[in-house]
């Protein structure tokens, strides 16, 4: 074999490998904007839910497992910093008889309002744990045709390299990588603001939710600077520091 005829062959198979190589990111990519278009519709969908049943509403994003569901939450409204997404039963536990402490000396029936739940969280409120002021359940409202029985639960294409980057909360003091993270929509029509990065391990989209419109948009590729959005106030003016409350 010559020197011109081993060039060829290796022109020939260098070009069969950048086809290959092309006709895979096409086919990453394409699932890549289905995953993010569909988070997007789904969490544009919760914001209308809060504002048409008057409810909080969430989406909970599991980095872990590639999935988020939507879910309608009940009781306190206001987000404390950096809360859990679940009741920590152990931490909510030993709040409890903290609380009971502290209104050792108050009368026997001082928790007796006849309902068991509001008298757990009268005790917990008084040891300062508000974890427990609020619950969430999958929603089932809104939904048409889903046969799945899965209701607002989505899954990303895992398999094929689809996954959560990097997400930022306003109500988390750190982005968050890894475990579940929560998005609130509010009655009122607002939310809170948030970044989440989904990537198929080359390439980056960005869902934006904005906190004054509850607005959601979906932006190619990662934002230059994410301060520059979370840390806006509700005049378009950036802050020296977050807002304490979304």
């Amino acid at each position: 074999m010559t020197m011109l005829e081993m060039m060829v062959v290796l022109a020939i198979i260098g070009g069969l490998a950048f086809i290959a190589r092309s006709g895979f990111r096409l086919v990453t990519r394409a699932d890549l904007v289905e995953d993010a278009t569909g988070l997007t519709a789904v969490m544009r969908r919760a914001s209308q839910l809060a504002v048409e049943h008057g409810e909080l509403h969430r989406v909970v994003l599991d980095l872990d497992a590639g999935g988020y569901v939507v879910e309608v939450c009940r009781g306190q409204v206001a987000l404390v910093r950096n809360e859990k997404v679940r009741n920590d039963d152990e931490a909510t536990k030993r709040a409890l008889e903290l609380g009971k402490q502290r209104m050792k000396n108050l009368p026997a029936d001082a928790l007796a309002t006849g309902d068991p739940e509001e008298a757990t969280k009268r005790a917990t409120a008084l040891a300062g744990h508000h974890i427990a002021d609020r619950t969430c359940v999958p929603a089932t409202e809104g939904i048409t045709g889903d046969a799945s029985g899965k209701g607002w639960a989505r899954k990303l294409r895992k398999a094929n390299g689809i996954k959560f980057k990097e997400i930022w909360v306003q109500h988390r003091d750190d982005s968050v990588t890894k475990g579940q993270v929560a998005v609130y929509f509010f009655p009122v029509g607002t939310a809170e603001k948030s970044v989440i990065e989904l990537t198929d391990g080359s390439e980056v989209l960005s869902v934006l939710v904005f906190g004054l419109t509850g607005r959601v948009e979906l932006r190619d590729g990662p934002l230059h600077d994410v301060n520059d959005h979370m840390l806006r106030n509700v005049m378009g003016n950036k802050d020296a520091k977050r807002e304490d409350q979304p």
